[in-house]
């Protein structure tokens, strides 16, 4: 499991050791950590990712690339005869948090730039250019330098390493103190909220299902009426918003797996009981306080001056038979001119639900009652289409499909 890496606030050298420095920061990415990385990935790995990123990394000691540098030192006094001292270096490179050779008092010094690995030498001798040659010749006394100085830095780097070791787990326990009181909250609110059915974040306004009443009265139709609206108009934005609510409903189902599921085995009137609570919680009639009414065993009907303002139907996918059925039946209500109506169409088949929503949309194509198809915004939620009534081609239908798929329990 890997975190995205970011460059740290306040930079810390790789072959810094810096120990708590990287605590604070190793803390500080702990909880920026997002309670979605929290619920899916284990805690131990979440900290010990946490803890290569963050802490000082063991030190590693190349042997096999050790080499040998030989710089001349400045003049001592500049005098023109003086001839210039020379080094004889053993060098190795270290990998990791190399600083903390630093304190081993084994080596002459160190070198470290950036991030590169850094670089440990011991002056094994200094002398004149015959001195260094001479001794160069000598290997049999060169290699005893170069095993003792090697056997030094191995017992320097294992104490250097116990010391990181030792901050890399005092890092950990308290990472695990941190992460893990977070992830026991993140998983406990995970599981009710599964069990319950409910989300975990508020969903933005076109998905939401407005909770406050919209005062939809005969009254209002009446007065706007009086005050030179066309009927067969009034409704095209009541009715939309409408038909947004119904989006909104199906979306819910979509998401709250465990409420849906227990309408899978149920029938049409049923799920159309369920969409009426919905729509007479958020608008109200000005007598009955019933705006919405259910007719048959399917309908949702928005009735006013003895005609149908909007119609629901809902059905579930039963083929392309019975959806033309459904279909028929929509267009033949007694209704305006530009009336609307919404097909809510239940897929309980989540195999190929493409292919079945292609299949609805292909049998409004090819109706013969059809006028316009309109291109549509968002093909798998919503589809509509114009149509003319039975027997009067000035009665014009704007029909919405709102495919529904019942999400399976997993």
């Amino acid at each position: 499991m890997a975190l995205t890496h970011h460059p740290l606030r306040d930079p810390i050298g790789r072959n810094a050791t810096d120990y708590a420095a990287r605590l604070q920061v190793a803390l500080t990415r702990a909880r920026e950590v997002s309670d979605e990385m929290l619920a899916r990935t284990p805690v131990d790995a979440l900290v010990e990712a946490i803890v290569e990123e963050c802490a000082a990394s063991p030190v590693v000691v190349d042997h096999a690339g050790l080499w040998i540098e030989t710089p001349e030192l400045s003049r001592g006094n500049g005098g023109e005869g003086e001839e210039p001292s020379v080094q004889l270096k053993l060098c190795v490179a270290v990998e990791g948090a190399s600083s903390a050779l630093g304190s081993r008092n084994v080596f002459s010094g160190g070198q470290m730039q950036g991030d590169e690995p850094g670089t440990w030498y011991l002056v094994a001798g200094e002398g004149t250019n015959e001195q260094i040659a001479d001794a160069m010749a000598d290997t049999e006394k060169l290699r005893a330098y170069i095993d003792d100085f090697q056997a030094k830095v191995r017992d320097a780097a294992t104490v250097a390493n116990a010391e990181i070791e030792r901050h890399r787990a005092e890092m950990r326990a308290q990472l695990m103190a941190t992460v893990g009181a977070r992830a026991r909250r993140v998983q406990a609110v995970l599981a009710a909220t599964d069990a319950l059915g409910i989300p975990l974040a508020p969903r933005s306004a076109e998905q939401r299902i407005p909770l406050q009443p919209r005062r939809l009265t005969v009254a209002q139709l009446d007065a706007a009426v009086a005050a030179g609206f066309q009927e067969w108009h009034l409704a095209e934005q009541i009715a939309e918003d409408i038909t947004t609510t119904i989006m909104s409903f199906t979306a819910a189902l979509e998401r709250l797996i465990r409420s849906a599921s227990k309408l899978l085995g149920e029938d049409e009137e049923t799920i159309r009981d369920f969409l009426l609570f919905i729509l007479n919680a958020n608008y109200q009639g000005a007598a009955t306080g019933e705006t919405f009414l259910g007719r048959g065993k399917t309908d949702i009907l928005l009735r006013w001056r003895d005609r149908d303002a909007f119609i629901g139907e809902c059905k579930i996918w039963h083929g392309p038979a019975k959806f033309v059925e459904a279909v028929d039946q929509l267009l033949g209500y007694t209704i305006w001119r530009d009336t609307r109506v919404a097909l809510v169409l239940f897929i309980r088949n989540r195999m190929d639900t493409s292919a079945v929503i292609d299949s609805a949309a292909a049998c409004l194509a090819k109706h013969s009652k059809l006028l316009q198809a309109i291109t549509p915004a968002e093909p798998t939620r919503r589809r509509d289409y114009l149509l003319h009534a039975h027997g009067d081609r000035q009665r014009v239908i704007r029909l919405s499909l709102l495919p529904v798929v019942l999400p399976q329990p997993s």
